[in-house]
């Protein structure tokens, strides 16, 4: 009874301080209880199941991809200056023939009588001109013996006959000039495409007859969409793919028209591709991937990684730490039809979660599995 009345005492006589005191001690008893609470909270949430992965290095590019065809580097049809019969053609189509090498003849037999008369009459009027004669008769005249008259008339015949002279020496020149017309040669290294004349055909001039191509090399003509035209250059690298050819080509960006087409609001580029198997036609439809960046040691992730969450602005992933998941904001720079590049810090050792995303939340239990064991 004493010590009640002690304690009662006590308490009286110091009712604030044990006022706060109480207050504190059922502080910590709450707390200590949410925090039993939180801890039972957790150990009852269930763990989830998920796929992880780890960066990888590798080669990332920034690629437009196009389509386009495959055209000769040089081609031409080869036409008669002059009118003709065929005397014989001298190749075959997919031949191979060199510069200046000769591939129809024409018929010039005539043209050979022309050349020889030509050549007679300019011959004749070349020993018409009497040139000695002309300057005799010129220094009489400065002396006064002859008169004005005389060698007006001599001066007159001289140069008649030296104006006859060249204008058969012309004669002569376009007949030798139409005799070679008749041996139609090839301008430059190139494989007969095709013939387009039979032997004993009389042709007029500017028929075409034959078409040749140079394959050695060859041209990618590809439309560029105009969004992309800013972000192309010449010098650019450039994978070419045919459907004959499971190898993929490379080539080099050589031109960029500065003008759009009106109707497809494209511009037109070329890629220039050596060739010398001759396994790309002209006239091949062509699948190119024209690369804008290349970053040969990039930091990446498999897209899957990516959280798809309609309040997330940005790009997120989950890491783990200690068997917990924790939402983390990445920044993205080159990207692949798989993977993306991770620009921002990321640990190279770091386990990301490809597989199983849509049950996580921040601090979720999880248990790493097989893909075959993930529960999305």
């Amino acid at each position: 009874m004493d010590f009640f009345k002690e304690l009662l005492q006590f308490l009286t006589q110091h009712k604030k301080q044990s006022f706060i005191a109480l207050l504190c001690f059922c502080g910590v008893l709450i707390l200590a209880w949410i925090a039993y609470q939180a801890q039972e909270n957790i150990k009852s949430k269930p763990v989830i199941y998920v796929e992880v992965t780890s960066p990888t290095q590798k080669e990332m590019m920034e690629i437009i991809s196009a389509t386009g065809t495959i055209m000769a580097e040089k081609q031409t049809t080869l036409a008669s200056k002059i009118p003709g019969k065929i005397k014989s053609i001298l190749i075959q189509e997919g031949q191979e023939v060199a510069a200046d090498q000769k591939l129809i003849q024409l018929e010039s037999k005539e043209l050979e009588l022309q050349t020889e008369i030509a050549e007679s009459a300019h011959r004749s009027a070349a020993s018409a001109i009497d040139e000695e004669n002309y300057k005799r008769h010129k220094a009489l005249y400065e002396e006064g013996v002859i008169t004005k008259s005389e060698f007006d008339k001599i001066e007159s015949e001289y140069k008649a006959a030296k104006a006859d002279k060249e204008r058969l020496e012309k004669t002569v020149k376009l007949q030798e000039e139409q005799k070679t017309s008749s041996e139609i040669t090839a301008p430059f290294p190139a494989l007969t495409a095709q013939i387009l004349v039979h032997e004993g055909e009389v042709i007029a001039a500017g028929q075409p007859l034959a078409m040749l191509v140079s394959m050695d090399t060859v041209n990618v003509e590809v439309p560029i969409a105009s969004q992309n035209i800013e972000k192309i250059q010449k010098g650019l690298q450039a994978h070419v793919t045919v459907d004959s050819s499971s190898e993929p080509f490379q080539g080099t960006l050589e031109n960029i028209s500065p003008v759009a087409d009106p109707v497809s609001r494209t511009f037109n580029t070329k890629i220039k591709i050596e060739n010398k198997n001759r396994i790309l036609k002209p006239g091949m439809f062509a699948k190119v991937s024209i690369i804008i960046q290349r970053r040969p040691q990039a930091i990446t992730l498999p897209k899957t990684v990516l959280v798809k969450k309609e309040d997330l602005p940005g790009k997120w992933i989950y890491t783990l730490k200690n068997k917990k998941a924790h939402l983390q904001q990445i920044q993205t720079g080159l990207e692949s039809k798989d993977d993306i590049e991770v620009t921002s810090s990321l640990d190279p050792l770091e386990m990301v979660v490809t597989a199983g995303q849509s049950e996580l939340y921040e601090g979720a239990p999880v248990s790493i599995v097989t893909p075959s064991h993930v529960i999305h």
